[in-house]
């Protein structure tokens, strides 16, 4: 069942243990249950985050041109690192940005899994009016640090020219904004910060 419906409910297991073997289960036992079968499907976030450089080596190899940049802490054990932030941004939507205006937005969301990841994203408009996503990161949790490193990358990504021009549009969290400063390119006269 879990396989057939991604959004299949905790309750829709207690319902289904009373229908097919009669008797009630606890609401800790069902998600416990409802979690050892996604994982046993999809496979956990550890396991998930181990694949993910050899996913966006794959991405790249379809996609020749994609940009993937990773930044890795060290640990205490030798040799070892721990991922810190990823950025990746699909090479026909960095080419479809030259044909669009220069209007970014930027926002980040929460990843509601065990380690609390956030996913920051740049976005704009193409001239349909439809979204077209330019770059993603995966980071630890919405900082400055983070903020500044997305933009960086964003910028030397997106607007590799020293004349390129940009409204860049966000709401008001401090780390953004903060992050901004440090990024000529979204900086006045080349740069230009708006909320949304």
């Amino acid at each position: 069942m879990v396989r057939q419906d991604l959004a299949y409910d905790i309750k829709f297991v207690q319902q289904n243990v009373k229908d097919q073997f009669g008797f009630e289960i606890s609401y800790h036992k069902a998600w416990q249950s409802l979690k050892a079968a996604r994982e046993q499907i999809y496979g956990t976030w550890e396991s998930s985050v181990q694949k993910l450089p050899r996913f966006m080596a794959f991405v790249q190899k379809l996609n020749p041109g994609t940009v993937v940049k990773w930044l890795n802490l060290d640990t205490d054990r030798p040799g070892v690192q721990m991922l810190h932030y990823v950025f990746w941004a699909f090479r026909p939507c960095i080419e479809g940005f030259r044909w669009c205006r220069n209007v970014i937005s930027v926002d980040g969301t929460h990843l509601y899994t065990k380690y609390k990841h956030k996913l920051l994203e740049a976005v704009t408009l193409h001239a349909n009016q439809q979204v077209l996503p330019l770059a993603f990161a995966l980071v630890d949790e919405e900082s400055l640090a983070s903020w500044r490193w997305f933009l960086e990358m964003l910028a030397k990504h997106l607007l590799p020219n020293d004349d390129d021009r940009v409204c860049l549009i966000s709401d008001r969290h401090s780390g953004l904004i903060s992050g901004i400063n440090y990024v000529p390119a979204f900086k006045f006269p080349r740069g230009v910060h708006r909320f949304g």
